[in-house]
């Protein structure tokens, strides 16, 4: 099997490739260069928000042209 191949997480929406700018948690906020995501009403930093996380959400009308 060649490595490059394989891709368990294939992202197959235009939403979820934009990662934590198109989640419900994510409400415009940063903390110096860092997106802060507000899951659970707390504040979190994340370091690679063109990924997102296993809590992402689709804000509703993310993906409309």
């Amino acid at each position: 099997m060649i490595p490059n191949s394989f891709a368990p997480f294939k992202i197959t929406t235009v939403a979820r490739a934009r990662g934590c700018w198109t989640c419900t948690n994510f409400h415009g906020r940063f903390y110096a260069d860092h997106l802060l995501c507000e899951r659970d009403h707390a504040r979190q930093v994340i370091g690679v928000p063109a990924m997102g996380c296993a809590f992402w959400e689709r804000e509703p009308g993310a993906d409309d042209e």
